[in-house]
């Protein structure tokens, strides 16, 4: 097939691939071909489209210069004659079919397009380049509009030129749950997959390409094009050339100062929003600057108003080089193809930045309907309580600090404050790891008359706990230190004796302790990566033995079946990790600094032991952010020293804040789950250094500090609740997780007179024994199935489905807009 373009006032003026081919005839033309036994023209000058059109992509109907598209079709002797011919014919333009045309081919060529083709049209290919088949096969009802009825796989094809970079162009899709394909397009070319199996079956929801791949052809980027056309689909590019598309296309832009792109090392040029109607669910907040520093970037200008709209601006450049706000990300529509472009490289695994702006592409190349969720979980953990910590700073003189109750009352009222100015349907809670003999110690302390307490002192070890200075040292199963003491053999301390704690007796009162979630963090904190079975089975019992006598396994929020291991220690000792089973934990935390304790597979999954690694299977470690707020810190001026002192730190708090805010809150905006690590000497409260983020000024904690700084710029940027679960309840959440992307799920919608109209989920594995989340921008109900429906705030609806081994049908109040 060859598709030849005249002009209205000139038919003889022909263009072939977008360039003036010959003033002759298409009969000349074609019998040019030595191998060309016959040719016929298809089409009636009914499909009109200007020339600049035929190039960009664009359909101008109403043009004052017309052009029509005039379909050749050659049938060739043999393949091998199509092949002799290649020097004239490098390759198969898309085209345009008229009704009962028939197009079979057979043959070894360096490129082949997608052949668009109207109604009662047949398209046969098998063609092979390099080895690879190629059947990217397009069809629709016209070439510039959608299927009248159709169904569509909401799976998205995203693009890239290699598997590194194209990370940050899937990076958020997987963050959601999102089903994605990637392919991988070098600049020797790849084949696209099979767009659509039909006329009315398409095979992907959505397309994302990266860095306009340079090994896509022209013909690709047409086939892709008229898929869109045909199928209603909306196609993402990120970082782009505001002067075109690689294939020659235009966005309605072009450069803002030559095309020149921004910035050199610490030239600022913010980035924000200024437009987000075509993406409602995203719930980002317009006119909110981010830095570009170290983003490399082209501003743009629109030329084309009429086809293209601003969605992201950058500000003026602080070096005055753009002196002006300009263009950062567009949406442009041509015809019925819709494209949103961003003028700016995207680096998601460092970049707040990048995974702030990502939600603007996901939810609008989805229309915010997929399988997946858009879920804040922030939980803080607090290890070491009734414990006390030896401080870092000031160093000249041993100084101890113990957590007080006026810091926990501070907290409790700071978490009522903090709550009244999160987004509507947040609800954030400080989580308390325990550790019982710090509350012994204190008791029989305090006992001065030595009539209360028996036994008359806290569990001491025997001995010394060797601990190898590898931190991921793997003891021997059934080797291993014991240093617990003979005696006690249970836990013998009356309450009256535990009462005597302060500290414990405000717990003591039930709106106190409820104010808190509660998990165990063993009762003496044993390091346990080179003990025995039997010193980590008391560390176990005698905890849960004491979070039960003093009522903590009655509280509102308790996690019986998690565990905070000591220093994050314990996770490679198999004996360790089958006393916790055998009293049953069965989800530890651990530490996402560490690759080992990550999930290798995918870093929204936990990590579950074996045997191998860790000496047993089946342990689920969930995992957990450390950063530098120290545990042996109770204020900012310790904090900043030991910052600076141990890791690179320059003494600076405005500097501190800085580094945790654009470390994570980018983990937040990039949807990690992960708990955050503190220690009790980070609760210190009222008389530490005073403080101002934001609206919040006083004498604030380091968990304050850190807390405020990420969250008010989540908070700033989106309108996203921020929900905390106890540590069993995301452990679960992890599993769950991991379980749904392993069923496989796969969504399609049905699509009529430019609607989606309805929804179907299936577990493409064949049986799925856990929820499936699927997100609505529009009230749905599940058909014949069990759903649970769940809505904060102002984020869109979820829908958990159990799916089990059948296809699920989902009814919308509304038909969805394509």
């Amino acid at each position: 097939m060859l598709t030849f373009v005249s002009t209205a006032q000139n038919p003889a003026a022909f263009y072939y691939n977008g360039n003036v081919a010959d003033t002759t005839s298409c009969a000349a033309i074609c019998s040019s071909q030595s191998t060309c036994k016959s040719f016929a023209f298809g089409g009636s000058g009914t499909e009109c489209l200007t020339y600049e059109a035929i190039v960009s992509g664009n359909f101008d109907a109403n043009s004052a210069s017309p052009y029509y598209f005039y379909d050749i079709t050659c049938s060739f002797a043999t393949s091998s004659s199509l092949a002799s011919s290649s020097s004239t014919v490098s390759s198969f333009s898309s085209a345009s079919i008229s009704s009962s045309a028939t197009l079979s081919s057979s043959a070894t060529i360096s490129t082949f397009a997608t052949t668009s083709t109207t109604s009662n049209s047949t398209v046969s290919s098998s063609a092979v380049a390099n080895s690879t088949v190629l059947s990217s096969t397009s069809a629709s009802s016209s070439s510039t509009s959608s299927a009248a009825t159709a169904t569509i796989a909401a799976t998205i094809l995203v693009i890239s030129t290699d598997t590194t970079s194209a990370y940050d162009a899937y990076s958020g899709l997987n963050a959601h749950g999102i089903p994605y394909e990637l392919l991988i397009v070098p600049s020797g070319g790849a084949a696209l997959p099979t767009l659509n199996s039909s006329t009315s079956s398409a095979n992907y929801g959505g397309i994302i390409t990266l860095s306009e791949p340079a090994g896509l052809t022209t013909d690709q980027w047409n086939t892709m094009y008229s898929y869109q056309e045909a199928f209603g689909v909306r196609m993402v590019r990120l970082t782009a050339d505001p002067s075109g598309g690689g294939d020659g296309s235009s966005f309605g832009t072009t450069g803002a100062n030559g095309d020149s792109g921004c910035c050199g090392d610490n030239v600022e040029q913010l980035v924000s929003f200024t437009n987000t109607t075509a993406f409602p669910t995203a719930g980002l907040v317009e006119n909110q600057g981010r830095s570009t520093l170290n983003i490399w970037h082209t501003p743009a200008i629109i030329t084309d108003a009429s086809s293209t709209i601003e969605i992201a601006k950058f500000a003026p450049s602080s070096d005055g080089t753009f002196a002006s706000d300009t263009v950062a990300a567009v949406i442009n529509t041509n015809g019925k193809r819709q494209q949103m472009v961003w003028f700016i490289e995207f680096a998601t695994d460092w970049s707040l930045t990048s995974n702030f702006i990502m939600h603007a592409h996901i939810q609008w190349v989805t229309r915010g309907l997929f399988i997946g969720q858009r879920r804040i979980l922030f939980n803080s953990q607090i290890d070491d309580v009734h414990l006390e910590t030896e401080l870092y700073y000031p160093s000249d003189t041993p100084t101890w600090f113990r957590l007080r109750t006026s810091d926990l009352d501070a907290h409790v009222a700071w978490m009522a404050d903090l709550n009244s100015r999160l987004p509507a349907g947040s609800l954030y809670r400080i989580e308390l790891g325990h550790n019982g003999n710090g509350n012994v110690e204190y008791a029989t302390l305090n006992d001065t008359s030595g009539t209360i307490c028996t036994p008359e002192t806290w569990v001491q070890y025997t001995g010394t706990n060797y601990v190898p200075t590898d931190l991921e040292f793997q003891k021997t199963l059934g080797a291993g230190i014991s240093i617990w003491p003979t005696t006690p053999t249970y836990l013998e301390w009356s309450m009256e004796c535990l009462a005597l704690d302060e500290l414990l007796s405000w717990f003591l009162v039930a709106e106190n302790r409820d104010a808190f979630s509660h998990l165990s963090h063993t009762f003496t904190h044993e390091n346990e990566d080179n003990v025995t079975y039997s010193d980590v089975v008391n560390e176990i019992q005698y905890n849960q033995a004491w979070l039960s006598k003093v009522g903590f396994t009655s509280a509102a929020y308790y996690s019986p079946n998690g565990i905070i291991p000591p220093a994050i220690t314990g996770l490679h000792n198999g004996d360790a990790l089958q006393a916790w089973s055998d009293n049953g934990i069965i989800h530890a935390v651990g530490d996402s600094s560490r690759p080992v304790l990550y999930n290798p597979i995918n870093e929204y999954w936990p990590l579950i032991t074996n045997v191998s690694a860790n000496g047993f299977d089946g342990m689920t470690v969930v995992p957990r952010w450390t950063f530098p707020i120290y545990f042996d810190c109770d204020n900012v001026a310790c904090n900043l020293v030991e910052w600076d002192d141990t890791a690179g730190g320059d003494g600076s708090l405005t500097d501190l804040q800085s580094y945790l805010q654009e470390g994570w809150t980018k983990e937040l905006l990039g949807l990690k789950q992960d708990p955050y690590m503190f220690h009790q000497a980070n609760l210190r409260h009222g008389d530490t250094q005073e403080v101002t983020i934001g609206p919040v000024s006083g004498y604030l904690s380091l968990l304050q500090i850190f807390v405020e700084t990420v969250l008010q710029e989540l908070t700033r940027l989106t309108t996203w609740p921020v929900i905390t679960k106890k540590h069993d309840d995301t452990a679960v959440a992890f599993l769950n997780r991991m379980a749904q992307d392993q069923c496989l799920p796969a969504m399609t919608y049905s699509i009529a007179n430019n609607t989606i109209t309805s929804v179907n989920v299936v577990a493409k594995q064949g049986w799925c024994n856990v929820a499936i989340p699927v997100t609505f921008p529009v009230a749905a109900t599940a058909v014949g199935a069990t759903a649970t429906a769940e809505q904060l705030g102002s984020d869109p609806l979820t829908l958990w489905t159990e799916v089990g081994s059948s296809t699920v049908s989902f009814s919308l109040s509304e038909p969805i807009a394509l």
